[in-house]
């Protein structure tokens, strides 16, 4: 008897539910499954199950009732990533293991034991048996309810007394990777936020890549948040006021609402901030959005990111009212575009600055917690239901503060351009040159007694900083050119440490590396202009 007809047997003889031609998932959406192509209604991801890659009919049967499972009793989601994990740890080794159509139930078992034995074991190796957790929870699923199909109660037992870790989150905060932990508060965040204001661009994939950081920057949020957003979403609510208050409703996932949103948080979002969505919402207010759904046209509210070409997920599920939305991997697609069309280069890795939503979420949590803030209300921002998943990022605060030494100081200096102002010879060239008042002086504070002219402040009113660190992050800043900036550099590294120290604070660190960048970039262009004439 062939594997297909002793599938159609058991279902026959043991009363199992065959597979359905449709399925309702839990978010009350009809799927298709009577093919091996299946689309989940999860419209912010890839969200295709192409089941023609299994070849045993065992494997391919049993698979598909959990993934039913999942879709009905769970999510969609869940039952996407349910396929992704088996996919990738079982599907991808049949060839390997000769799980194929001619197997029968004994040799399926037998074979299934022991590619899970290699799994298992290679996942141990590399310290990654947490990505086994969905492949063993198919396993011991399948035998519960499909044993005669080839799957051991007696080995589902062994695989249900394993310990499995759980997603080993925040090891990119840990480990301070530069190419996947947080950006680098002083000399790397600072690089995309300049851009982000001096772009001028009125092209519409344009205006979609700076609402795409800009939102990134300010809520951390994931991806799969902003796919959902409508422009409806922001409002002003000082109408009467000549200030405005801008404020974003904020879809919610993994929340386990059948809809991201059904639950919305009204999050404050800063003006600066605030104006590319305008503006994004201004340019894309001659675009009439409809479908046809087969019975009629459809007009489509408009979400705040557009997609021309259509969500084929949602489509496909007529999913009609995010026919137009993006997906996740789309806004990552952005993020990643703008970076590239401003060549923004990281001054730690010399490289294309990798930027994800990730490690901006990463990025403004390790700022927050520089900043003093509490647990509950970083888990608040973040839209964590509790605590424990933003330890993380307070047992690395004191880490958050790197060692910065007068070479790389420099070396950062030419990539962040922190001094706006202008390079003068003597007084005569100054703004304000002939006022003693507005003279700047350099004391070492460790020998005050050497005290040196550093150069001119040009504002004209009343001045608000705190001189002279201050000063070389000021556009009204006038340094003299002969003046030894390179002493105030080092009196700056040297006693950095210290500060932090004595005051207990990341976020006093970070302030003092712009003035730092600011005056080694003063001194090379200083040094470079003398060694020129």
């Amino acid at each position: 008897m062939s594997a297909a007809a002793n599938v159609k047997e058991l279902v026959k003889q043991k009363g199992w539910t065959p597979l359905a031609d449709t399925i309702v998932s839990r978010e009350g959406v009809a799927i298709d499954t009577s093919g091996d192509r299946w689309v989940l209604p999860v419209v912010y991801r890839y969200s295709t199950l192409n089941f023609s890659r299994v070849k045993s009919v065992y494997l391919k049967w049993s698979i598909k009732k959990c993934i039913i499972d999942q879709v009905k009793r769970v999510s969609s989601h869940s039952g996407c990533v349910y396929w992704s994990d088996i996919s990738a740890a079982v599907v991808a080794r049949e060839r390997e293991f000769k799980l194929d159509e001619v197997t029968s139930p004994s040799e399926f078992e037998e074979k299934l034991i022991t590619l899970f034995e290699t799994i298992i074991s290679v996942a141990r190796l590399k310290h990654r048996l947490w990505a086994l957790y969905r492949p063993i929870q198919w396993y011991l699923w399948c035998a519960e309810n499909y044993p005669e199909l080839g799957f051991s109660l007696v080995y589902a037992q062994e695989l249900e007394g394993m310990v499995i870790p759980g997603n080993p989150k925040g090891e990119a905060v840990r480990e301070e990777d530069p190419g996947r932990g947080p950006l680098h508060r002083s000399l790397e965040q600072p690089l995309l936020i300049k851009a982000l204001k001096e772009d001028k661009s009125s092209v519409y994939s344009h205006l979609q890549q700076k609402v795409a950081v800009a939102l990134s920057i300010a809520f951390g949020r994931n991806p799969a948040n902003l796919t959902y957003l409508k422009q409806k979403d922001l409002s002003n609510i000082a109408m009467a006021s000549s200030e405005p208050c801008y404020v974003l409703k904020m879809p919610r996932i993994k929340k386990r609402q059948l809809d991201p949103r059904d639950d919305m948080l009204d999050e404050y979002l800063e003006p600066a901030f605030a104006v590319h969505l305008l503006n994004l919402i201004e340019a894309s207010k001659s675009f009439s959005l409809s479908v046809n759904t087969g019975e009629k046209i459809l007009e489509i509210e408009k979400p705040l990111f557009i997609k021309n070409a259509k969500n084929s997920a949602a489509v496909a599920t007529k999913q009609w009212k995010s026919a137009f939305n993006m997906a996740s991997k789309e806004i990552s697609g952005l993020l990643q575009a703008f970076v590239k069309r401003h060549n923004i280069i990281s001054p730690l890795t010399g490289e294309l600055m990798h930027v994800t939503p990730r490690r901006l979420r990463y990025t403004l949590a390790t700022g927050l917690v520089a900043e003093g803030i509490s647990k509950r209300e970083l888990a608040r921002i973040l839209d964590h239901t509790d605590t424990q998943h933003v330890q993380v990022y307070f047992e690395m605060a004191g880490n958050i503060v790197e060692h910065l030494d007068k070479a790389s100081a420099k070396t950062f200096s030419k990539y962040i351009n922190f001094f706006k102002g202008k390079v003068i010879n003597d007084n005569l060239e100054a703004i304000n040159g002939d006022r003693d008042d507005k003279h700047l002086i350099f004391v070492d504070e460790a020998n005050p007694r050497e005290q040196s002219d550093i150069g001119v402040c040009g504002e004209t009113k009343v001045c608000h900083l705190d001189p002279p660190y201050s000063c070389y992050l000021c556009p009204k800043f006038q340094p003299y050119r002969y003046a030894d900036h390179e002493h105030v550099l080092e009196c700056l590294l040297e006693g950095r440490q210290e500060r932090i120290k004595k005051y207990e604070s990341a976020r006093l660190g970070v302030q003092l590396d712009e003035v730092i960048a600011a005056v080694a970039q003063v001194a090379d262009i200083c040094a470079k202009e003398i060694a020129h004439g």
